[in-house]
């Protein structure tokens, strides 16, 4: 697949080297890595994502290549229970903070909404995300999204 003009020449590389076959799988994976440790396109996601998948479900496989390309697909589809405890404990916290708070909470209720109404994922292509971009603005106020009501 050639570089798509739509992502940085960096994720490109990135994406050359993790779909090179004749590179060994622990470089395919730390290039996948890369990719999900970091904001990236969509493409760019589902691609290294299913990259991971196709070592760890590969039972030829060397069992460390397929336990890392695990790893790492576990801790790019959940984020670790502790990071969320402690950043809700964190002090000082500033009006960006609750913006990016209630974007968080708005986007995950209205996704939660569309997997109801659908039964699938919405993809970030089909643009049902766009109202939560760069001039959202929160609820007036000084209060928080209460994560427990996301329903």
């Amino acid at each position: 697949m050639g570089p798509n003009k739509e992502m940085s020449s960096t994720i490109n590389t990135l994406l050359e080297i993790m779909d090179d076959p004749n590179l060994f799988t622990r470089r395919r994976v730390e290039a996948a890595e890369a990719i999900l440790g970091f904001e990236a396109p969509e493409g760019a996601v589902v691609r290294a994502r299913d990259f991971l998948v196709s070592v760890f479900e590969d039972r030829d496989a060397e069992i460390g290549d397929r336990m890392e390309a695990l790893k790492l697909s576990r801790k790019a589809e959940a984020p670790k229970v502790a990071s969320k405890i402690i950043r809700l404990e964190v002090k000082g916290r500033t009006e960006a903070d609750r913006r990016e708070a209630w974007r968080r909470y708005e986007m995950s209720r209205l996704k939660m909404k569309i997997v109801r109404a659908t039964g699938t994922t919405p993809l970030a292509e089909s643009g049902w995300a766009d109202a939560f971009g760069d001039d959202y603005l929160p609820p007036e106020g000084d209060e928080w999204p209460d994560w427990s009501k996301r329903s």
